[in-house]
């Protein structure tokens, strides 16, 4: 077992960094890899970015470095061969595990002189509540094309090829409250809302497209008729004019519900993601390269296209080349998420792989 990176991945973990609080561990990275890089600096938004010379054509790898709640006080421990909390909190294995690899390829490199590719890390902020980050980071000090994100909960080996376009939306609808025995006076949103889910699909509406509504508010106590409703939801699809004809649709029932009651909507939708499809020659090559290397770590590699977005989807747009691998863990973003030590082992085996000519 490499105890070292498993200490450093315990380390990581302990350091609190939800989103919007990651100075503590920017601060971490940039002193820890003072002297083992050849330049480590901040960029303007506060992303971590670091870089060690080598020879033949630059790769990057990139992590991101905030985590969700709960996740401030993590007390990691070990439990049949995984890295787990102590139930309370999330790991952290998300997206930390990935930082605790690109920490060891830096060790290794400084450590055995092995004859490797110029090497780019990127530590982004704020990635699991938009991608800030990714999208704020400085691109002028970015010399590679290609990249990697270990960031989806996968067994390390998967590869992914596809990752959709995503939009959320917030909407409020407005009728008219009144008191329960005056049901005359009201403009009762729940009308609204039953013919809504009756005549908008929700799921699955194609083989590239789903909508979901995940939040649903209207009411404070149980003897006043509901005057408001808001509902948020999102639209993935891999295809972007798959995405933009189901919104136009959503959009045109709700338009005519509004008005069939007679209620007031305010309405926004954000694109979050953009979406991409590594179908070109040089992605194609790129990926019989992924597959090699794994082999070479006894792995069998597994291409998937995955409904999550992740900083891999802001790269790509910038016309980088980045894939997003998997990384071992299982569970994120609740409390039993875990990493087993093999697979942590495993994931910093590829990385190592993966800078070497």
């Amino acid at each position: 077992m490499n105890n070292n990176l498993v200490d450093v991945f315990i380390k990581l973990v302990q350091i609190d960094s939800v989103t919007g609080y990651e100075k503590k561990i920017t601060d971490f990275l940039v002193s820890y890899l003072k002297g083992m890089v050849d330049i480590v600096k901040k960029d303007s938004y506060g992303n971590v970015y670091a870089r060690i010379d080598g020879e033949g054509k630059p790769i990057f790898f990139a992590s991101h470095m905030d985590t969700v709640e709960p996740g401030r006080g993590i007390k990691p421990k070990i439990k049949k061969g995984y890295i787990v909390s102590d139930g309370t909190t999330i790991l952290g294995a998300d997206n930390k595990v990935a930082i605790a690899g690109m920490l060891e390829i830096a060790r290794l490199i400084k450590k055995s002189k092995v004859l490797h590719r110029p090497v780019e890390f990127l530590f982004t902020l704020s990635e699991e509540v938009g991608n800030y980050g990714a999208i704020n980071f400085d691109y002028s000090m970015l010399r590679s094309k290609l990249g990697y994100c270990f960031d989806t909960s996968r067994p390390v080996g998967t590869i992914v090829d596809a990752s959709p376009f995503y939009e959320r939306f917030d909407i409020i609808i407005k009728g008219k409250a009144a008191h329960a025995s005056l049901p005359e006076q009201a403009n009762n949103v729940l009308f609204f809302l039953a013919s809504l889910l009756k005549e908008v699909p929700l799921g699955q509406l194609d083989e590239d497209t789903i909508l979901n509504i995940g939040v649903l508010q209207s009411g404070h106590v149980r003897n006043t008729i509901p005057g408001e409703l808001t509902f948020k939801g999102e639209i993935r699809s891999f295809v972007e004019s798959s995405l933009l004809h189901h919104k136009e649709i959503v959009l045109k029932k709700i338009h005519q519900l509004v008005k069939k009651y007679n209620m007031q909507i305010v309405c926004e939708f954000v694109r979050e993601n953009p979406g991409y499809k590594h179908t070109d020659k040089e992605s194609l090559r790129a990926i019989k390269n992924i597959e090699k290397k794994m082999s070479l770590c006894g792995l069998k590699p597994k291409i998937e296209s995955v409904w999550g977005v992740s900083d891999a989807n802001i790269f790509n747009e910038r016309g980088l080349i980045c894939f997003n691998l998997g990384d071992g863990t299982e569970h994120p973003h609740t409390t039993n998420e875990r990493i087993s030590i093999s697979q942590l082992m495993t994931l910093a085996r590829l990385m190592t792989q993966l800078i070497m000519p």
